[in-house]
């Protein structure tokens, strides 16, 4: 991608002045402008894609390594846990 100084030296060797000159140049310079919006755009969605995915594979983990748990009886299963603890609340207060 050109820089803007590029494309100044680009309009010169074109032999542009006048008019002409700051029409290409304000032509280039949409052109560069429009090809920078895409590229930061590209890179946040790049950067969004990056993030769900460690987070993705953040959560598988944390599941394997808590389904291990439960099968080595380490840690009863949450569900069943929280149920049984609700209800013996409910038990003891009318």
């Amino acid at each position: 991608m050109a820089t803007r100084e590029e494309i100044v030296q680009q309009a010169d060797l074109l032999g542009y002045r006048g008019e002409k000159r700051e029409e290409y140049l304000k032509q280039e310079f949409k052109v560069l402008a429009e090809s920078a919006a895409t590229a930061r755009k590209e890179e946040l969605e790049a950067e969004r894609a990056a993030k769900i995915e460690l987070e993705k594979m953040r959560l598988e983990t944390e599941m394997k390594i808590l389904q291990a748990k439960i099968q080595a009886g380490i840690v009863k299963d949450e569900t069943v846990a929280n149920t049984s603890r609700f209800s013996d609340a409910s038990a003891k207060h009318p």
